[in-house]
C-alpha cells in the first residue's frame, strides 16, 4: 500500500481531493437548497415572501378582469394573481401566472404558465392526494367540480406528506367565475421590485366605481449588500462563497500539480512533442484525475444522502455538478498552464 502511494504524484493527491471536495460541496449545497425551498414552498403554501392581500369591490362587471388583464400583462412580468376558494373539502385556489414566480414539484404534466392559466377551457392542476378522484374520457384526465369539468393538465406534489399534495389550482377566469369578480386576492411576485409595480398597476386599472383595496406600495432600494444577503438569496450567495474558497485552494493545488510536472513537460518538449500535443497530455491527466474525483464525491454524497432526509440528489443534479466540475477544472487549468508559460515556470 505505501509503495503504491509513493507512485503517485502528491499534486495527484492534492488535486483529487480539492475536486473531490469541490463536487461534494456542490452536490451537497444544491440538494439542501432544494430540499429548503421545497420545505419553504409547503409551509407557504405556494406563496413566495413577496405578495400581498387585496380585494376587489363594487364592480359590476364581472368580465372587467378581462379588460384589466391585457393591460397589467403588458407592463409587467414574473407575477402570479391567486383567487383563494372556500372550500371545506379542497384546498382550492385560481391562478393566473405570468413569467417566473414559483413553480411545486410536479409528479406530471406541467403548471400553470400564460397560457393555460388564462383560458376559455377550464383547465386544473391536482395536488397528488386528488388524482385518483379524477377520470380519463377520450384519452384525457379530467377533474369535475361544481359541476364543470376540468382538464388535467398536471400532477403536483412530494414524496413525503405535506400540503401541496391536498392543494388544487384552476386557471383564473373558472375561478373568478365560480367566485365572482368582487372578492379576495393574492398578488404575489418572483420579487420585492415586481410586487410593487405590479400593486400599483392594479390600483390603477381597477378605477371607479370599482376598487382595488391593495397597498400600493413605494419602491425600495436596498442596499446591494443587504440584498446580497436577504433571506431570499443567502442560501445562494453562502453557496457561492464556499465554491470560491474551494475554487481558490484549487488553483494552488494546480499550480503545485503543474510544477511537480515540469521535468516531464521540459522531456515531452525535448522529444519534439508540438505545444498542442503537450497541452493535450496535461488535459487527459487533469481530467482524469477530475473524473475520478466527481465520482468519488458523488459516491460520498449518496453514502451521506442513505442517512439524511434532507439530501436527494437527483440526476439533474449529477449533470449540473458534472458540468460544473469539468467547466470549473478547464478555467482553472487554462488560467493556470498560460501563467506558467508566461513566467517561464514550465
Amino acid at each position: 500500500m505505501n509503495l503504491f502511494l509513493k507512485k503517485i504524484p502528491k499534486g495527484n493527491i492534492l488535486l483529487y481531493i480539492s475536486f473531490t471536495a469541490i463536487s461534494m460541496c456542490f452536490l451537497l449545497v444544491v440538494s439542501t437548497i432544494r430540499a429548503e425551498r421545497k420545505n419553504d414552498m409547503s409551509q407557504r403554501t405556494l406563496y413566495t415572501r413577496h405578495y400581498e392581500s387585496f380585494s376587489i369591490v363594487d364592480s359590476d362587471d364581472e368580465l372587467q378582469w378581462e379588460k384589466v388583464m391585457p393591460e397589467l400583462e403588458d407592463g409587467n412580468d414574473n407575477f402570479a394573481i391567486y383567487v383563494p376558494i372556500k372550500d371545506e373539502s379542497i384546498i382550492l385556489r385560481g391562478i393566473y401566472v405570468k413569467g417566473e414566480v414559483i413553480t411545486p414539484p410536479m409528479i406530471s404534466g406541467k403548471y400553470f404558465d400564460v397560457s393555460t392559466s388564462w383560458t376559455d377551457e377550464p383547465k386544473i392542476v391536482l395536488g397528488k392526494e386528488h388524482e385518483k378522484d379524477a377520470v380519463i374520457r377520450n384519452g384525457k384526465l379530467y377533474y369535475r367540480y361544481e359541476g364543470t369539468d376540468f382538464l388535467v393538465i398536471g400532477v403536483m406534489g412530494t414524496k413525503e406528506d405535506s400540503k401541496l399534495n391536498n392543494m388544487c389550482f384552476i386557471d383564473f377566469k373558472s375561478a373568478v367565475k365560480i367566485s365572482g369578480i368582487n372578492t379576495s386576492y393574492v398578488l404575489d411576485t418572483k420579487n420585492k421590485s415586481y410586487l410593487y409595480d405590479v400593486a400599483n398597476d392594479i390600483y390603477i386599472f381597477f378605477s371607479s366605481p370599482a376598487s382595488a383595496l391593495i397597498n400600493t406600495m413605494e419602491r425600495e432600494d436596498r442596499p446591494y449588500i443587504e440584498e446580497l444577503f436577504s433571506a431570499d438569496n443567502i442560501m445562494d450567495t453562502l453557496y457561492v462563497m464556499i465554491l470560491m474558497s474551494f475554487a481558490l485552494s484549487t488553483v494552488i493545488v494546480t499550480f503545485i500539480w503543474l510544477a511537480q510536472r515540469k521535468q516531464l513537460f521540459f522531456a515531452w518538449k525535448l522529444c519534439g512533442y508540438k505545444e498542442s500535443m503537450v497541452c493535450l497530455e496535461i488535459s487527459k491527466r487533469f481530467y482524469l484525475v477530475a473524473v475520478i474525483s466527481f465520482i468519488s464525491g458523488l459516491l460520498l454524497v449518496y453514502a451521506i444522502s442513505e442517512n439524511s432526509s434532507v439530501i436527494d440528489v437527483i440526476p439533474y443534479d449529477v449533470i449540473k455538478g458534472f458540468v460544473m466540475t469539468v467547466g470549473l477544472g478547464t478555467v482553472i487549468l487554462f488560467g493556470c498552464y498560460m501563467i506558467n508559460r508566461r513566467y517561464n515556470i514550465i
